[in-house]
């Protein structure tokens, strides 16, 4: 399985729109994660229907050791990026796992 990077995602949106030139579907891209992440960075979340739910989390500190050490310390709180998947886009990634799926992979 590849992976898919933003020249693949832009490829993909001219192959949807009709018309849709390079230029404009890297700028409708570049508009849709920066309102994203501005969005994320004031802990706010985004539901796209259908598709699902981008929010932030507090992770609470916690003791933990040092790799090389082994000594202990304290790992401290963060905010980080969390994605709940909507029940629609969990039934198409689990059909994508059966087999003769239509879904392709």
């Amino acid at each position: 399985m590849a992976d898919i990077n933003r020249q693949d995602i832009i490829r993909g949106m001219m192959a949807e729109v009709d018309g849709l030139s390079y230029s404009m579907a890297s700028a409708s891209l570049e508009a849709v994660l920066t309102c994203v992440t501005q969005a994320l960075a004031n802990h706010k979340s985004i539901m796209l229907s259908d598709f699902g739910k981008f929010g932030v989390r507090l992770r609470r500190a916690r003791s933990g050791s040092h790799p090389r050490t082994h000594q202990p310390i304290t790992i401290p709180e963060a905010v980080i990026p969390h994605f709940t998947p909507s029940p629609h886009l969990k039934k198409l990634v689990q059909k994508s796992n059966e087999p003769n799926s239509d879904v392709p992979r």
